[in-house]
Formats: C-alpha cells, structure tokens, sequence
C-alpha cells in the first residue's frame, strides 16, 4: 500500500499535466509521457505482487499504452479525427481507472486494520 501511496499520486500529476498540452507545449508533453511510462514501468514492476484487481490494473496501464502509441499518430495524421478521440478517451480512462485502482485499495486497506 505505500508503494501505491508514492507512485499513484505521482502517476495522477503526469496525467494532470499532460492534459494542459496548451499550457505545457509539445516539448513538455513528450517529456511529461516518458517520465509517465517510466514511472508507470517502475510501479508496475514494484507492485505486481499487490494487486488487488489484476483486470483493472492492466486495462490502466493498456489505455495509458493506447495513449502513449496514438500520440504521435494524432500529430501526424491529423486529418483523422477518431486518433485524437482515441488518443483523449485512453489518457481520460487512465487517470480514472488509476483514481478508481487508488481507492479501492485504500478501502481495502482500511478495512484490513479494523
């Protein structure tokens, strides 16, 4: 559990930021996702063991995968708009399956001390 009480919150401020692109530019986007997916490899890796719902972890780490590979489709094919639907619906489901992944454990957690 304080694995997950380090790497989730910082996980959520990677997906925060890397919905202010207009904020952030292109520069920072890219670099914010590398430090995502290297942080999400470094979670991941630490807290296999733990899972509490491994169908829900891995569907997270899947949408911030379709993310990450839509991406760069999206600034070179911009002519199709369902990439950039893609692109925004996987990084959406990410941020709140790991909202979602966060709290369950922590509800299960609560419960496992009384």
């Amino acid at each position: 559990m304080k694995k997950d009480l380090i790497f989730a919150p910082i996980l959520l401020v990677v997906g925060i930021l890397l919905f202010l692109l207009k904020v952030t530019g292109i520069g920072a986007h890219i670099a914010i996702s590398v430090v995502g997916l290297l942080v999400l490899a470094v979670y991941t890796a630490a807290t296999k063991k733990e899972w509490k719902v491994p169908a829900l972890e891995i569907v997270m780490r899947a949408c911030y995968g379709i993310a990450l590979v839509t991406g760069p489709l999206v600034m070179n094919l911009k002519d199709i708009p369902a990439l950039a639907i893609v692109h925004k619906a996987g990084a959406a489901l990410f941020v709140a399956l790991l909202v979602v992944s966060l709290v369950y454990k922590l509800i299960v957690h609560q419960k496992a001390k009384h």
